[in-house]
């Protein structure tokens, strides 16, 4: 099971296709691919983050493109 991910620039219109999928996958108690067990996390959102992109602004929590995160930052390029 996969959740594909887009990153929308919360400064500009800037989008951005996430570097994979999200990913979901299965650990069953007995070591077995059926049965009892638990759904896990094979990837976050900070996994798929394309380079330059800030998915989670410390700050606010927002998302930005490395063109409007270098304007937040100051830095000149």
């Amino acid at each position: 099971m996969s959740v594909r991910v887009v990153f929308e620039c919360s400064g500009c219109d800037a989008k951005a296709d996430g570097t994979d999928s999200l990913r979901r996958g299965f650990r069953s108690l007995s070591g077995r691919s059926h049965g009892f067990g638990t759904a896990v996390d094979l990837n976050t959102v900070t996994d798929v983050t394309p380079a330059g992109w800030v998915a989670y602004d410390p700050y606010t929590y927002a998302t930005y493109c490395p063109k409007c995160w270098d304007e937040i930052e100051g830095v000149q390029r």
